[in-house]
């Protein structure tokens, strides 16, 4: 159940649980100028072209931000299935410096508090201030292609996911009456990934 109260749904009015405030994607393409056809070393030997030339280097960035967390609290409302979010005290939660510093403490743990036996919590459904980490990642690869026959083309390939090893750590628990509230205790993407293969176009 996404709400508090069955007879107030306005009250639990909230970002949705998917949104994402700000979203960066750009992917590119480049060709090395080096080999036959190229601007440079157009005239190398086969044996110097086939080291030099063909290359291509390709990437895909995402930045953005993470989605909004749902600081939650226990069912004390007396109302069957119904969840009960935590109050707030008006405090912006938000703690500045980087994520690896806050591990232990992600947010103003401080600001939320469980509400009163038979009461709703004021804090929304998803919070408007509190988000996850967000993503930065880069994706890159290295194309070489051989020339086999006129219509024959072998592309070896070098792609690297997460090519720089960054850590988008997990959303911190957020339940107020977890001894572990406000903590980060996992990893939410993959660790670098290398993966090679031969690709034939003809």
């Amino acid at each position: 159940m996404s709400h508090q109260n069955s007879y107030d749904l306005e009250a639990s009015w909230a970002l949705a649980s998917y949104d994402i405030d700000h979203r960066f994607v750009i992917s590119y393409l480049y060709e090395l100028p080096f080999g036959r056809d190229r601007r440079w070393l157009s005239g190398a030997s086969p044996l110097v072209n086939a080291v030099i030339g063909g290359w291509q280097f390709n990437g895909i960035t995402t930045l953005q931000t993470g989605p909004p967390l749902s600081i939650t609290a226990n069912n004390t409302a007396g109302i069957f299935g119904a969840r009960t979010q935590p109050n707030t005290n008006g405090a912006d939660p938000r703690l500045s410096g980087p994520v690896e510093d806050r591990l232990g403490r992600y947010f103003d743990t401080t600001v939320y508090s469980q509400p009163a036996a038979f009461s709703f919590g004021n804090e929304p459904v998803f919070s408007p201030v509190l988000r996850a980490h967000g993503v930065r990642n880069f994706d890159l690869s290295f194309f070489k292609n051989f020339r086999l026959r006129q219509r024959m083309t072998a592309q070896f390939r070098v792609e690297a996911l997460n090519a720089f090893n960054r850590v988008q750590f997990s959303a911190p628990n957020t339940s107020v009456t977890s001894s572990s509230f406000g903590v980060i205790t996992g990893q939410a993407n993959a660790p670098r990934q290398l993966q090679f293969g031969v690709k034939l176009l003809w």
